[in-house]
């Protein structure tokens, strides 16, 4: 056990010491795929009803940093990205239809981490890995709406795949596609229960990085 145990420490520090680090700093924007979709939302204690329409996403942007561990054509990339998004929705009291839709807007913040495995050829990379994000803040116009509660997980997973392509060694421009185990709006409840949006959010994902 002895033995193996310096056999491994061993061999650790030759790894790191063939390997090349990089330091990364990146920025960009994102955008999130999913469609509108409405809901009637009742509250059974008073026999009330309104209609809550989702309408869409808005463009995010995203900033962070990385450190990226180089061996030969392979390499290992753990990021720390700070992301926001915006969402947008109506309200439409049946009891008052004559009211026009009400607009509400929503924003959260999420800290992003990301642990990209990938392979590089030339100036292209191509790299995939688990991402876990973990909540920071968010910002709601609904909280006034009675009935409505947010939910937000401490923290969700997903995973992300992508290519890059290196310039002068010195910038990299990445294009990723991300996929998430859990639907989107799972944090929106009204009068105890949740909102069904049946779609897992994905990202598109555009990105500008400094490497040093």
């Amino acid at each position: 056990m002895r033995s193996f145990l310096i056999c491994f420490l061993f061999s650790l520090s030759n790894y790191y010491c063939q390997a090349q680090l990089d330091f990364t700093l990146t920025g960009g924007m994102h955008s999130i795929d999913v469609g509108p979709k409405d809901f009637v939302v009742t509250n059974k204690s008073e026999l009330d009803s309104f209609k809550f329409s989702f309408k869409n996403a808005s463009y995010g942007y995203h900033f962070g940093m990385g450190l990226r561990i180089n061996l030969n054509n392979f390499y290992l990339h753990p990021e720390f990205i700070f992301n926001s998004n915006n969402a947008h929705f109506k309200v439409n009291n049946y009891n008052v239809p004559q009211l026009v839709d009400s607009a509400r807007e929503e924003k959260y913040q999420y800290l992003d981490i990301p642990l990209m495995l990938g392979v590089k050829f030339s100036i292209i990379r191509l790299y995939a890995g688990p991402v876990a994000h973990i909540f920071i803040n968010n910002k709601s116009e609904l909280t006034d709406i009675e009935g409505y509660k947010d939910k937000f997980k401490a923290a969700s997973f997903g995973y992300q795949a992508g290519i890059g392509f290196e310039l002068f060694k010195i910038i990299g421009i990445d294009i990723r596609h991300e996929g998430n185990f859990s639907q989107y709006g799972d944090h929106i409840n009204f009068f105890g229960s949740q909102l069904n949006f049946d779609k897992k959010a994905s990202r598109l994902i555009g990105s500008i990085s400094l490497i040093f």
